[in-house]
Formats: structure tokens, C-alpha cells, sequence
């Protein structure tokens, strides 16, 4: 007997080691090499591009070429490009990248360097993986990426400007909203060696990406083995990204230009951040987004708790749209906390998911046959659980877990902002731009340009040229197996916790509220990385939701000075406004015969997804344009929803035009004698987007959403296409007043 046990041991002690040393092998990851490093295209499009796209003379100020739109009224022209990019450099990404999420592979700054100048034709565009994830051959790697990129173009007139850059993301980690500072993309002007840091610097030491390399490389090596299914290809980058991570050092204490160019440095508050940057004392800008974005900002996140850590040196542009959702409006919503006593009511539109598990439990009980007294009793206690329950930080929210056995359906729109344009989801009003601009005081505000960006994460910049392909473009995450079910994610059966919860709220509808780009626009005196910078900085710049559409915001004085969007400027007068807006170009199938001469058609198929920027002969019309006038608080007793005139203003349009434009008079400015912000939201016509309905609503007769139909697990045959109306928003004019 003794001997049949010890064999059964030596056998199971062998197996251990077996499967352990497996893991090692996988997690070490030294079966596996760095992935390919290839180069940029180096074939420049500008020459082709002209020449392949014909511009009809009544359209002609809103693009000169394939990608620039020319102002006459100021001998400037609008450049458009993108500014948060984000490759498998990126750990989230090259997550996402494998067979078990997206299959998408592993892409690098080089193939966003391709994707950016061919397949969205832009003029400029920035690179900013993820500090906490990245080592320090990804650095040096992408630093080389982005001078192959620029230096595949002449430099007096480049086709292209490439910018340098991370993404510094404290995420959701911290569960105090007044620790919280959320994510900031810092990029620089330059991008030689020796006007770059040495490398990226990360928001926290206890990051989930750098915890998750910190496992023992058998556990790594397992936890791969077993997502992969034993099968390895497309996991291989994955296994060496991690490997490496753990192979770097924390950096010591000191001056961050006299550290190792090797070591893992950390900045924990904004504070820190900007203090570094002075440290290294070169050109950058650190540009906070994904404000409002209730899956990595915690529930009752407040911008006014980092507003005594601001840095006008640096922090001078706020992404208010991205392929994450919108971040613009303030709404006054009664926001779930955790711990508190009484779940607040709807209001206009809006229901804490507090409340809603009530009202579901309350239908079950009286579909029971109770009584109402009763019901209304297990809803009141139901609301008491979720509220003790109640997550607020991360993707997982166990107030779910109250209601037994629920489908998304059933929790409706939650927490989430009905009616409004594309909004992030899981909205935190307090992270929004309308309410920063009502912040600080005379001697501390935020005034910054508006822009708008990507945020993808498979280094596919700029996608917003055409609504196709949403798994391919849009950041949401469906394995092949869900993406081959034909039933709407209403009526999928969703996988229960072991507590018997529902997945919550952000995992579950969150991949509904993932949009094309975003885009920024600058008005540059020229097509080069200086002009470009420049007007980055002067904030003389606008965001859009991804098509190009042209955009002009000024004031004037009474001396006939004009100020352009963007500017801080102090008058004694009531300003007169001017505005314009043009409607971006219709767009042809395919791409261009420059991109398919660069990049071949098998590359035009997988990298640009076999559709470009293809600019046809016409232009989408201008409906409207909205001016929005927002008042700073003279004292912190003034509530938001009151300083904030949205719309003050409407100019709508002719129809059937493309361009529109109005000039108008502030009489109040002077009168009030306070600082006001004023900016304009042009509105173009309707058209078919991804996503353009996240909640995929039913409407009764009062426009109330009465019904959910949330976009999951059909990636493959459906793009869940709804009409939606884009739109582009200018940088604020800030405006102070003088007594005369």
C-alpha cells in the first residue's frame, strides 16, 4: 500500500512540476522574440493625394487636399489628426489583440504610423501607450517608430507630423474621489534623442498592469496557458510584453533626467507629473480626457479636487469627445454612492441603478400577486441592499448581485445619460467640460481648448472617416464566439457571478457606448510640426466626432480686433461674435490609389479593414449651430446647473447648405461684469453611425425610452447603425471684463 501511495505522490509531485514548468517556460518567455521590428511605409502621400482627389470649387474652403481645409479669412489652414493612440504597447491592448477578445494582432506604433498616413489620411497624430504597462524596449522602440515615421517625409513640408508621447493613467484603482485624477496624455514637441525623456512615467506603482507581471513567471506562464486553450499562437507578444515588464526595476528616488533609462518610473499625483516634466525641461503638454467616463472615473469623481494642482505651463487642451464617448454637458444627477442612506429618484430621464433594482423586484413581487403595501416594502429594502452592496470603483458594481437572475433589459438605461450625443458611459457630470469651466477662482481657473480624439487601442488613429466594421474600429471587446451569436445582447443569457449577481453594469453594457475617432482640428499657419504645436498651445484648435468638418469662432472688439477661438482676453466692450461652419465631404468606398500603391491590398484588407479616407465631391449640410455660454463661479455657493447656458444661442441654418455662418452681440457681457466663457457646437445633418443609439431605445409618445436593445455579441454581422447628428465643438473664447 505504502508503495502504490508513494508512486501516486512521485507521479502527482511530477505532474506539478510538469505543468509548473510549462508555465515557466510560457511565462519567462523565452521561447518567444520581441515582435518584428519593421518600418513606416516610406512613400510620401502628399504629391498622390492631391492629385487623386478633385475638390468642386463650392466646397473648396472646406478641404484643399485629401486631409487640410484652407482659411482665407486668416491665412490659416485647418489641420486635422489625432492625439491619443494607443497600440499593443499598450498591456490593455495587447490583451484585447488575442484570439480570446478580439483577434485583432498585435500592432505597433509602425502600423499606426501606416494606418494614420494611408488608410485615415491625417495631418498629424500622436502616439500615448499606456506608461504603467510599457518597457523599456517598447520606448525605445516607439521613440524609433515615430522619427522612421517623420523622417519617410520631407521636412520643410512633411505629408505628416508625428508627435511623441504616453498616456499617464491613474484609472479606477483609488476609491477616494479626492485622490483621484483620472487619465492625462502627455506629449511632447520633439521627438530627437535627448529631447525626449528617457522613459515614460507611469501613474502607480500598484497599477493592475504592473501587478499583473509581478506574478511568478509559472503563473503568468498558466494564466496564459489556460486563456490560449493550450494553443499559444497570438498569445506570443502577450507572453514576452509581460516577461519583460517584470524584468524592470522600480527607479530609486532622484531627479528623473538622472535616473536609469531602464528603471519603471512613477508621478502619484498631477502634481508630481508636472514636477517631472520641469525636471526634464522640455516642451509638453499633458491633456486630461475620458472625463466623464464612468468605467475608469469612480463614482462622484469632482475635477474640483485636482483644481489646486493645475499647470497652465502644461495643461492647456481638455479631449472632450474620444472613441469612448462624450464628456461635454453637465447634468445635476442623483449619482449612487456607496454607503449612503437614501437611493435617489429619477430625474429628467435619468435613474440610479439603486432605484431601478427596486423597480424590479417590485414587478416581481407583483406579478406574485402581493400587495402593494408589500411590494413597495421589498423595493424600499431592495434599494438598502444595493446601496451596502454598491461598488464604486472598477468594472464591477455587486449592487447587481441584490437582483437574482437579471438580464440588461431589465435594468434599462441606469446610470447612464438618456438623450444626450454619444455619452460616455456610466456619466460622472462632475469630470464633464461644462462643469470645469465653472470651477476655480479669478486667480485659478481652467481654460482650456476643446479637442477631440480616438482613444483606440489598435492603433487605428483617426477612424472616423466612415462608419463600418464597429469590432475593427471601435474599442469593444467581443471574442469570436459572441460575435457569432445573431441574438441582440438583450436577450443573451449573461453568465452570473458566483454570488448569483448579474455582471455589472460597466462590463456588461459598457461595450455599447464604444464609438469611431474623434478628432482634433487646428487652425495652422502652416503644415509643419512647429505651426502645428503652436497652435496646439494657443489653444487655437477644435474637436469634432470624426467627420472633418470646418470651423470657425471668433470675437471682435469694439476697436475691430479680432480674437480667434481660444482666446483669454480681458475688454471693456460686449463682444461681437462671428461664426462659421462647413460640413465635412461625403465619402467614396475604398481608398485611394496612393494607399493601395503603398500598402498593397492585402495590407489595405487588415490594416485599414479595406476602407480609407476617400474624399468624394460634396459635403454633408450644417443644420444648426448652437452657442453655448458658460459663467465661472464668482463663489463656491453658486450651483453649476446655474452658470451654465446650454443653448444661449441657436443660429440654424439654411437647408440644403453645407456652409453656414452668423455674427452676434453679447449686450449682457458688460452688464454682468463677470468672466464668461462662450463656445460653439456646429451641428451637421443626420447620418448613419456605429452605435449612434448606445441603448439601442424604444420610445413611447412623450420620447421616454421604454425599452433597451444594448449592441453585444453580433459584431460580425451587425454595426448596430443608427442615425445620429455629428457635431464639432470650438475651443471657449474666455472673456473677462473691464470697467471702464
Amino acid at each position: 500500500m505504502w508503495k502504490i501511495i508513494k508512486w501516486g505522490l512521485i507521479v502527482i509531485a511530477s505532474l506539478v512540476l510538469l505543468i509548473a514548468g510549462a508555465g515557466w517556460l510560457v511565462g519567462s518567455g523565452i521561447l518567444y522574440d520581441l515582435p518584428e521590428d519593421k518600418k513606416p511605409i516610406a512613400e510620401e502621400r502628399s504629391v498622390k493625394a492631391v492629385n487623386a482627389v478633385t475638390i468642386p470649387a463650392a466646397i473648396s474652403s472646406a478641404a484643399t487636399s485629401s486631409t487640410a481645409a484652407s482659411s482665407t479669412e486668416k491665412n490659416k489652414e485647418i489641420l486635422f489628426g489625432d492625439l491619443h493612440v494607443h497600440t499593443s504597447y499598450s498591456l490593455d491592448a495587447a490583451i484585447f489583440d488575442t484570439p480570446a477578445v478580439k483577434d485583432t494582432s498585435y500592432k505597433t506604433p509602425v502600423d499606426a504610423c501606416d494606418y494614420s498616413r494611408y488608410c485615415s489620411g491625417l495631418d498629424f497624430w500622436s502616439i500615448n501607450d499606456h506608461a504603467e504597462g510599457m518597457t523599456p524596449w517598447q520606448w525605445d522602440a516607439t521613440k524609433q517608430a515615430i522619427r522612421d515615421c517623420q523622417s519617410s517625409t520631407d521636412p520643410l513640408s512633411p505629408d505628416m507630423v508625428s508627435f511623441l508621447g504616453w498616456e499617464w493613467t491613474q484609472g479606477s484603482t483609488n476609491p477616494d474621489p479626492e485622490k483621484h485624477y483620472g487619465h492625462k496624455n502627455v506629449m511632447f514637441r520633439d521627438i530627437e534623442e535627448g529631447k525626449v525623456p528617457s522613459r515614460p512615467i507611469s501613474a502607480n506603482p500598484e497599477h493592475i498592469a504592473r501587478k499583473a507581471s509581478q506574478f511568478p513567471a509559472a503563473v503568468r506562464g498558466l494564466a496564459l496557458l489556460a486563456m490560449s486553450k493550450l494553443d499559444m499562437e497570438g498569445y506570443e507578444s502577450l507572453a514576452k510584453h509581460l516577461s519583460t515588464l517584470a524584468d524592470t526595476d522600480n527607479c530609486a528616488e532622484g531627479r528623473s533626467p538622472e535616473l536609469p533609462s531602464n528603471c519603471y518610473e512613477t508621478a502619484e499625483t498631477a502634481k508630481e507629473l508636472f514636477e517631472k516634466l520641469d525636471q526634464w525641461n522640455m516642451d509638453a503638454m499633458v491633456i486630461p480626457h475620458g472625463l466623464a467616463w464612468g468605467y475608469t472615473n469612480p463614482q462622484g469623481a469632482d475635477f474640483n479636487y485636482q483644481m489646486d494642482e493645475l499647470s497652465d505651463k502644461y495643461q492647456r487642451l481638455l479631449e472632450v469627445n474620444s472613441g469612448h464617448g462624450n464628456s461635454e454637458v453637465y447634468r445635476d444627477l442623483p449619482l449612487t454612492e456607496a454607503g449612503a442612506n437614501v437611493c435617489g429618484a429619477p430625474v429628467d430621464g435619468y435613474t440610479p441603478c439603486c432605484w431601478q433594482a427596486g423597480e424590479i423586484i417590485r414587478d416581481r413581487c407583483e406579478a406574485n400577486g402581493n400587495d402593494t403595501a408589500t411590494c413597495d416594502q421589498r423595493a424600499a429594502d431592495t434599494r438598502e441592499l444595493y446601496l451596502a452592496s454598491f461598488d464604486p470603483v472598477g468594472p464591477l458594481n455587486y449592487g447587481y448581485s441584490v437582483v437574482p437572475d437579471s438580464k440588461p433589459d431589465e435594468w434599462g438605461t441606469c446610470d447612464q445619460l438618456v438623450g444626450e450625443f454619444q455619452p460616455a458611459s456610466g456619466y460622472q457630470p462632475k469630470q464633464s467640460a461644462q462643469y470645469i469651466l465653472t470651477l476655480g477662482d479669478e486667480s485659478n481657473r481652467f481654460r482650456p481648448g476643446f479637442i477631440g480624439s480616438s482613444d483606440t487601442h489598435s492603433g487605428r488613429a483617426g477612424n472616423g472617416f466612415k462608419e463600418k466594421g464597429r469590432v475593427g474600429v471601435t474599442d469593444v471587446q467581443e471574442s469570436a464566439a459572441a460575435r457569432k451569436t445573431e441574438k441582440a445582447f438583450s436577450t443573451i443569457d449573461i453568465p452570473q457571478k458566483a454570488n448569483g449577481g448579474m455582471l455589472s453594469d460597466k462590463e456588461d453594457r459598457n461595450g455599447s457606448f464604444y464609438f469611431t475617432s474623434g478628432m482634433v482640428a487646428v487652425h495652422s499657419e502652416a503644415k509643419d510640426r512647429d505651426s502645428i504645436w503652436d497652435a496646439l498651445y494657443r489653444k487655437e484648435v477644435y474637436g469634432t466626432s470624426g467627420p472633418r468638418i470646418s470651423l470657425w469662432f471668433d470675437m471682435m472688439d469694439d476697436k475691430d480686433k479680432t480674437y480667434p477661438m481660444g482666446s483669454e482676453v480681458y475688454t471693456s466692450s460686449n463682444p461681437t461674435f462671428k461664426i462659421k461652419a462647413m460640413g465635412s465631404i461625403k465619402q467614396k468606398p475604398g481608398c485611394p490609389d496612393y494607399a493601395v500603391e503603398a500598402l498593397g491590398a492585402d495590407r489595405i484588407e487588415n490594416l485599414c479593414l479595406g476602407e480609407c479616407f476617400n474624399p468624394g465631391n460634396e459635403a454633408y449640410d450644417i443644420t444648426r449651430i448652437e452657442i453655448i455660454k458658460v459663467l465661472p463661479r464668482i463663489s463656491e455657493d453658486e450651483k453649476a446647473s446655474d452658470l451654465i447656458l446650454d443653448p444661449w444661442k441657436v443660429v440654424e441654418c439654411q437647408p440644403g447648405q453645407s456652409s453656414c455662418e452668423a455674427e452676434f452681440t453679447d449686450p449682457d457681457f458688460q452688464k454682468n461684469g463677470r468672466e464668461a466663457a462662450y463656445y460653439a457646437r456646429a451641428v451637421q445633418e443626420a447620418t448613419p453611425t456605429i452605435q449612434g443609439d448606445p441603448m439601442g431605445c424604444e420610445y413611447n409618445e412623450a420620447g421616454e425610452c421604454v425599452k433597451t436593445n444594448y449592441c453585444l455579441g453580433n459584431g460580425d454581422t451587425d454595426d448596430c447603425i443608427s442615425d445620429v447628428e455629428h457635431r464639432a465643438w470650438s475651443s471657449p473664447v474666455y472673456l473677462m471684463p473691464v470697467k471702464k
